[in-house]
């Protein structure tokens, strides 16, 4: 298995360094899949589907504000097999408060 790392500038690993649950851009390294997630979280990132790395977030913002495509599909499943937080946690991301 590879370690292929899309790593942001900055202290952190991602852009954005709070607590909460934000809007996160990816894109792999390896194939230039680009996919967007309303469960982006503050250094964790997602797997792509395609390559199997964990990638992360190039871009996040908050969820309070919804510019169009920021508003996140509830109804939409959210692959916790992909998610670096839920693997962490052992549990769906959402949960936490």
């Amino acid at each position: 298995m590879q370690t292929i790392r899309a790593r942001p500038k900055g202290e952190g690993l991602t852009p954005y360094q709070g607590k909460k649950r934000c809007f996160g851009e990816y894109k792999c390294p390896k194939c230039k899949r680009k996919w967007m997630s309303g469960n982006s979280w503050a250094n964790m990132g997602q797997e792509c589907i395609k390559c199997h790395i964990n990638v992360y977030p190039h871009k996040q913002r908050p969820l309070e504000k919804p510019d169009g495509l920021d508003v996140s599909d509830q109804s939409k499943e959210h692959p916790q097999h992909l998610c670096e937080k839920c693997k962490v946690l052992g549990y769906y991301c959402r949960r936490v408060q």
